[in-house]
């Protein structure tokens, strides 16, 4: 008799109905002696699906003529699989999935300063620029005049559109923020995108505001990239 342990847990001489990836199987027989085989399961990859370098799964939307991810990243490594700094809400790894990782702007950019790098995107993607996020805003009924505006909340509606169930499909996802001293807040009230454009020493950023009486996006300036 033999007996069978697969990577997956499986313990039958047959799996179906796998995922892509790669499988392992241990074979054992009466008097323990082993033997081991890999097999590789290939899927096409749906036009809405991402995949990042860690094998974590994005869905993406189509919002104008831009395409953006619907979930936050949740990469522990650059795109050369080099370890980089990133946080987890209060260090719960329960909260990861739903809300991604946190990420200076330094760490997001993976040390580059140019607008529209890839950063610690997947390949083909890239950290989204402050027009970038215009355009997006105006396509969703901003004016120019008030996607121009600085360090304030703009756009009556606007924000509104971006949350689960606003229409846009962006579905904003409430991740909050640690400061530079280590602590955490606004969890599930505020999300705050790094754009990849420098202003000065700091950074612009997307303010959403979970608050129903708040329908802006805001733009600012004034965090540090730390």
């Amino acid at each position: 008799p033999y007996s069978y342990l697969w990577s997956n847990g499986e313990t039958t001489k047959d799996i179906e109905g796998v995922t892509a990836g790669i499988y392992l199987v241990t074979v054992r027989d009466a008097v323990d002696s082993l033997a081991t085989a890999s097999d590789t399961v290939s899927q096409p990859v749906p036009d809405n699906i991402l995949i990042d370098i860690e094998g974590n799964i994005y869905t993406t939307v189509k919002i104008g003529e831009q395409t953006w991810m619907q979930q936050n990243l949740r990469v522990s490594v650059a795109p050369d699989s080099t370890p980089i700094t990133s946080y987890i809400y209060s260090g719960r790894e329960d909260l990861e999935k739903t809300y991604g990782r946190l990420y200076t702007w330094d760490a997001a950019m993976n040390g580059s300063t140019s607008e529209k790098a890839q950063g610690i995107c997947p390949d083909g993607w890239h950290i989204p620029s402050d027009e970038e996020w215009k355009i997006l805003e105006m396509y969703l009924g901003m004016t120019r005049a008030e996607a121009d505006l600085s360090n304030t909340w703009r756009g009556q509606g606007v924000g509104a559109k971006l949350r689960p169930g606003g229409g846009s499909g962006y579905d904003v996802l409430y991740s909050g923020r640690r400061t530079t001293s280590g602590g955490y807040s606004l969890l599930e009230w505020y999300e705050y995108m790094w754009t990849s454009n420098e202003s000065g020493s700091d950074a612009w950023r997307r303010c959403v505001d979970s608050t129903t009486a708040v329908t802006t996006i805001g733009r600012y300036n004034t965090f540090p990239k730390s």
